[in-house]
């Protein structure tokens, strides 16, 4: 197998972005970019130079067309497919698409779906009052650490990391990580956006960091990645502001520069 390079990682991701993209569009859904790819777009004009990574997200009525889309048939332009937890085959409660002509590797986490990838996160419904809010994202994050555990590498990044994961990992394992990955799609969707006039990403997120009105969030925008033009929400910059912070423009000092660390190879 052939190893790649940097350069030749983000360039197989931005394929997958491409298809993916003209995929949904043929099927009548529009994905947005988010979290750090849109960040990427706004302040690089593509990849964050230290990242490695794509993130897109759907509302949750297009999320489960395309994974009624996906029952039907999987794979798509020859070599990208999606795969979930649902399909039994990814360790994560949301979809990634994948390149299956790679094979990858990450530092710090096992996955059976070992081929280089692209996130797709479900943007579910919150509750008004902020008090439900908290509680909503304090069982989801419960839950998630657990689902981490339960098929994380015994190193990790810190001393502290190093020395407790060994101890905790075999509990998480107990709990199971289909279990995990199940609790969360279900808490995720614990409230329906088109009742509550809010949405967020519940299932991968952060109290307080991603909570939009309805109204805000349908109104689209296009943003350049890496000189090809995606959709992303028209409030980007608020959105960005409450995920990163007002100086979400600043770079950051090195030692909060974090990538996956992975190794990836032509199959």
């Amino acid at each position: 197998m052939k190893q790649l390079s940097r350069q030749d990682i983000r360039q197989r991701l931005l394929d997958i972005l491409l298809n993916f993209y003209d995929f949904c569009h043929q099927n009548g859904l529009n994905p947005y970019l988010c979290a750090g790819t849109l960040l990427g777009a706004v302040r690089h004009g593509g990849f964050i130079p230290w990242d490695d990574d794509i993130d897109t997200c759907l509302d949750r009525v297009s999320y489960e067309k395309l994974m009624r889309i996906a029952k039907k048939g999987d794979t798509f332009n020859g070599h990208y497919k999606i795969v979930d937890f649902r399909f039994e085959n990814s360790s994560y409660p949301f979809i990634k698409i994948v390149d299956l002509e790679t094979k990858m590797s990450q530092e710090f986490e096992n996955d059976e779906a070992d081929y280089l990838w692209i996130d797709v996160f479900p943007m579910d419904g919150l509750p008004a009052d902020v008090n439900k809010q908290k509680r909503l994202y304090r069982r989801v994050t419960f839950v998630r650490e657990v689902q981490m555990l339960s098929f994380a590498k015994a190193n990790g990044r810190t001393l502290v990391k190093k020395l407790v994961k060994p101890l905790i990992i075999p509990l998480a394992k107990i709990y199971g990580l289909k279990r995990a990955n199940k609790r969360l799609n279900k808490l995720a969707q614990t409230y329906d956006y088109r009742q509550t006039g809010w949405i967020g990403d519940v299932l991968w997120g952060e109290f307080g960091k991603e909570t939009l009105s309805v109204k805000e969030y349908f109104q689209s925008t296009t943003m350049s990645f890496e000189g090809h033009k995606f959709e992303t929400m028209a409030c980007w910059d608020k959105y960005l502001t409450m995920l990163y912070g007002i100086d979400y423009m600043a770079i950051p000092p090195k030692s909060k520069r974090v990538d996956h660390r992975l190794t990836a190879w032509l199959r």
